[in-house]
């Protein structure tokens, strides 16, 4: 097994520091409060007990403070405007409600914010008044009076009376009407004064625009968040009273886990939880307004995971291409090959899915639909091409996730079990294979010689991670009660009778229908073995290809393998290059098709 290039290395470090300096920028988009006490100095503006606050911002930094006019908030950009310019530009690409960047610089985006802020407060919004906006360097702040009071996230729900959270409506409105939209509204920018009135703060993410989607998207944000500090049914009447049933129908759509921002996420418990949230959300929403509940507002211009998908397409294509080499020598051998084999070779590859559905079935200790698993086997067909290395057991833990197991049960059952469940009778196929084959197999081309090293390994990193465990007590306490729930899990699956007879059966009956996909792409190129040479041959194969951790390392490893064992017990070496990388085709690359549309399919329906 090769070394990973230094290359691959490069790339993934290199694009894993473009996402993140995209994504979240570096320490010097933040300044320090020295730096911005200095500057505010310089610029004449006394400023007193200035400190850092913690706010929802990625790129600034936030500060409040005491002038002799009253009680003011510093926000502040530096250098790293790239990073900025960056991040806003693949926002304003990726959604559609995104406000377009201004420019790299750091005074461009405050410049604007100044811009938009004013002009809402001109209007007569509840919005800070803007002191200052100062430009020193590469550094750039905008000084803004604001009332003294808590941010919407900080008072108790009990306070949040029906007065209040129409003043916090009312707020909002203002800001439309000043033909300004916030963009990133939550309950950590909003303030109640100690006089109980409500201001908008944090225009960052602002812009002025007239149309209605963009209005529907601040409002959606609001009232997500408000749902989350004092529930749906108090948070749904204060919108209807604020918004009219029209508007209200219209907002609905927007309540997704993508439009509103991370502090949502967490008032309502984390992602999970806010899924489930907004969907009750709009559930109840709709039932207020006695209309069916709403589809999604489509809220992307390109969606992310379409991106990911389809860079994925292309990493498999150029591992195929790569494997393949010439294709008018591919072409040479195969253009005689039996082509009604060749589809058989297709079909049994997809019935391999069919069963290995129905038999992850019986890892779980809840009844789930039997179309969704199968289908589910069918996308990992997509998914494994890209992401060889445990991508199966990952995509199988959400999928049960989303059909109500926690995640210590999911990965017991679909990551765990089924892994071991299958490896196992891989094993004892293997064995029962290799002495009813007529064949003498010599696995000793294969290069497995670091095997060993990766085994102790991963004895060595098990032991440690024990050792650990059950050293430490705080990190017993936190890790031993979902290991018991997984305990639970797979005991209940191995104590059934019925459970193990369709583990065991399920993956006998898929290992034999993989061998005959490959047998049937042998038999099209004319040649023949022993059903049993070619079971061994291909999980023996199989079982060294599936530790190389290099995206078609693993094919690669495969494809010279079968090939290479075809030919030492007699298939000419033409025929069986042919054979492998026809059967490559039909059984890795073809049902990723199916694949697409399967993934697809499983996340609109929300399994993934």
């Amino acid at each position: 097994m090769s070394t990973i290039p230094s290359w691959v290395w490069l790339v993934v470090v290199g694009a894993g520091a473009l996402l993140g300096l995209a994504l979240v920028g570096t320490r010097r988009a933040r300044p320090r409060v020295e730096t911005v006490a200095d500057a505010l100095s310089r610029a004449g503006i006394d400023v007193t007990d200035l400190r850092a606050v913690a706010e929802p911002t990625t790129d600034r930094a936030v500060f409040v403070g005491e002038t002799a006019d009253g009680f003011v908030r510093v926000a502040a950009l530096g250098a790293d405007g790239v990073s900025r310019f960056a991040a806003r530009l693949s926002r304003f690409v990726v959604y559609r409600h995104a406000s377009p960047p201004v420019g790299p610089r750091a005074r461009h985006q405050i410049e604007r914010e100044a811009a938009v802020e004013r002009a809402a407060g001109t209007a007569g919004a509840p919005v800070p008044a803007v002191v200052a906006v100062h430009t020193e360097g590469v550094l750039a702040f905008v000084v803004e009076r604001v009332p003294r009071g808590r941010l919407l996230a900080r008072v108790d729900s009990e306070q949040l009376d029906d007065a209040r959270l129409a003043d916090v409506w009312r707020a909002l409105l203002a800001v439309h009407a000043a033909g300004v939209v916030h963009g990133k509204l939550d309950a950590h920018h909003i303030v109640i004064s100690a006089a109980g009135q409500p201001a908008i703060l944090g225009f960052e993410a602002a812009s002025f625009a007239t149309g209605s989607r963009p209005r529907d998207a601040d409002a959606a944000q609001l009232l997500a968040a408000l749902a989350a500090r004092v529930g749906p049914d108090r948070a749904l009447r204060s919108a209807l009273a604020a918004l009219g049933a029209e508007r209200l129908g219209r907002v609905l759509p927007f309540l997704q886990p993508a439009l509103v921002s991370g502090w949502t996420h967490d008032a309502f418990g984390g992602r999970d939880a806010a899924d489930a949230g907004l969907a009750r959300l709009r559930a109840e929403g709709a039932r207020l307004l006695g209309v069916e509940p709403p589809e999604l507002q489509r809220i992307y211009r390109v969606h992310p995971r379409h991106v990911v998908m389809t860079v994925s397409a292309l990493v498999a294509v150029a591992t195929l291409v790569g494997k393949i080499g010439d294709p008018g020598a591919v072409w040479h051998d195969v253009r005689h090959a039996d082509w009604l084999l060749v589809l058989l070779a297709f079909v049994l590859a997809m019935v391999t899915d069919a069963v290995f559905g129905l038999t992850f079935l019986a890892n779980v200790p809840d009844p789930i639909p039997v179309w969704p698993s199968i289908e589910l086997q069918v996308a990992m067909a997509f998914s494994n091409l890209a992401i060889p290395v445990a991508a199966d057991a990952a995509i199988q833990v959400r999928f049960l996730q989303r059909n109500g197991l926690d995640l210590a049960s999911a990965t017991a059952a679909g990551g765990v079990l089924s892994a071991v469940s299958e490896i196992a009778v891989q094993v004892l196929v293997f064995v029962v294979a290799l002495t009813l084959a007529p064949d003498r197999l010599d696995f000793g081309h294969i290069d497995a010689r670091r095997l060993e090293i990766i085994v102790a390994i991963v004895i060595l990193a098990v032991g440690v991670a024990a050792a650990v465990l059950f050293g430490v007590r705080a990190l017993r306490r936190v890790v031993l009660p979902p290991l018991r729930r997984a305990g639970r899990t797979l005991g209940t699956a191995l104590r059934s009778p019925t459970r193990l007879l369709v583990m065991l059966t399920g993956n006998v009956a898929a290992q034999l229908l993989t061998a005959g996909a490959l047998l049937a792409c042998l038999s099209a190129f004319g040649h023949g073995i022993s059903l049993w040479s070619v079971l061994a041959i291909n999980i023996g194969v199989s079982l060294v290809a599936s530790i190389v951790p290099v995206p078609g390392g693993g094919t690669a490893v495969s494809v010279l393998g079968l090939a290479g064992m075809f030919t030492a017990i007699g298939v000419p070496r033409a025929a069986s290059a042919a054979a492998v990388l026809t059967y490559q085709i039909v059984h890795g690359y073809l049902p990723a098709i199916p694949g697409w549309f399967a993934t697809n399919d499983l996340l609109r329906k929300q399994l993934l």
